[in-house]
């Protein structure tokens, strides 16, 4: 049994997103997301720093995003939503989700507390990355072309939480509005709260 430790309209909701696509037999653990001080963490939460996600499998505990977002979809072979071992786009899939994770996520974070303001070189990196997303969605609907996957999931919640800072943009919206609607989104927005 899949256990997921989820604190509602926080990172972990993403992961339910993609639990719903796998079809996935899970039970949700809704706990506190801490304060930024660290207080308010609970104890019940296996992750290290009180955050969400953290998953446990079998007793073994998984964290972060991008380890979990693989580790289940290798969970799942025969599910589209990954891309196994030995498949053409396995390398695509795996540089995106990290380039998800490892850049663009961390990017906007320091967008939004004003550090690319202050900082050329990743205002540039920045500027840079966004284009290129945006290049990549111009080959088809997603980010592997015409396959949903995974990291689909990660960059639309990502864009979807970072609305109000991106501003309007056509190709996020258009791009976004592809998954919104998939069933799977719908059964995870509705077992958020």
């Amino acid at each position: 049994m899949l256990t997921l430790f989820h604190a509602p309209l926080s990172p972990s909701s993403r992961i339910i997103w993609l639990l719903e696509e796998l079809h996935a037999e899970y039970r949700l653990e809704i706990v506190n997301f801490p304060n930024h001080d660290g207080s308010n963490a609970d104890p019940k939460n296996p992750h290290p720093h009180g955050y969400t996600p953290a998953l446990v499998h079998d007793g073994a505990v998984i964290t972060e995003t991008g380890a979990i977002t693989l580790y289940l979809t290798d969970l799942h072979p025969n599910s589209t939503i990954g891309v196994p071992l030995r498949d053409p786009l396995r390398a695509r899939y795996v540089t995106w989700l990290f380039y998800q994770v490892g850049l663009t996520e961390p990017l906007f974070y320091m967008k939004g507390t004003g550090v690319l303001c202050r900082d050329l070189a990743m205002s540039r990196l920045y500027e840079s990355m966004m284009r290129n997303i945006e290049e990549t969605l111009t080959h088809g609907p997603f980010v592997l072309g015409d396959r949903f996957t995974a990291v689909d999931i990660l960059y639309m919640s990502l864009f979807e939480l970072s609305g109000a800072l991106l501003g309007k943009c056509a190709w996020i919206e258009a791009y976004c509005g592809r998954g919104m609607a998939r069933p799977a989104r719908q059964r995870a927005l509705s077992k958020d709260g």
